[in-house]
């Protein structure tokens, strides 16, 4: 677990309210979860919108909600919500292709030091990815899960996990080796 997972979860263990927690989550979670829905959408405004809307959506649940495990929650729903605006962008026509003016995430110190060509090219890459592919790269080498969290939290079994990683990898390899 990250540093932030283990704050998370320590602060969980006093009893503190739903309200708390919510607040909690959303310190801690707000800027993955951006990058996550940038880089499954491609746009910076249906990004900031879907993280929004998987907070509404944690709110109206908070009742119910395992704290414990609401990192992986946040997660899951993140990604569905960026599936279902993929999905209505195909049935609209919208082929959400990347272009030169898309607005760059929180930048990294790795994204800070690559050059803007390279990183579009590398995005555009991604973009092109089936979802399953795109899905689980974002969750191994963005956010740096392992292949049992992925594996659960995805419901499929961790060989699945590494084939699409290990498809997905060539695929962008294949994809951006017009750059080189």
């Amino acid at each position: 677990m990250t540093s932030k997972q283990d704050i998370f979860h320590k602060s969980i263990a006093e009893p503190i309210t739903d309200e708390q927690n919510f607040i909690i989550l959303m310190q801690q979670n707000q800027e993955r979860l951006y990058k996550l829905a940038f880089h499954l959408l491609g746009d910076a405004e249906e990004a900031k919108d879907a993280v929004q809307e998987t907070f509404v959506r944690v709110w109206k649940k908070k009742k119910s909600i395992n704290w414990k495990d609401a990192h992986l929650w946040v997660l899951r729903t993140t990604i569905n919500l960026c599936l279902d605006w993929l999905r209505r962008r195909k049935f609209n026509g919208d082929s959400g292709e990347l272009n030169d003016q898309i607005p760059d995430p929180a930048p990294n110190p790795l994204d800070s030091c690559l050059n803007s060509e390279i990183q579009i090219v590398l995005r555009n890459a991604i973009q092109k990815l089936p979802e399953s592919y795109r899905i689980v790269i974002l969750l191994r080498d963005m956010e740096g899960m392992s292949y049992d969290e992925i594996s659960k939290m995805l419901g499929m079994p961790i060989s699945k996990v590494k084939s699409d990683l290990f498809r997905g990898r060539r695929k962008i390899r294949e994809n951006a080796s017009s750059f080189y």
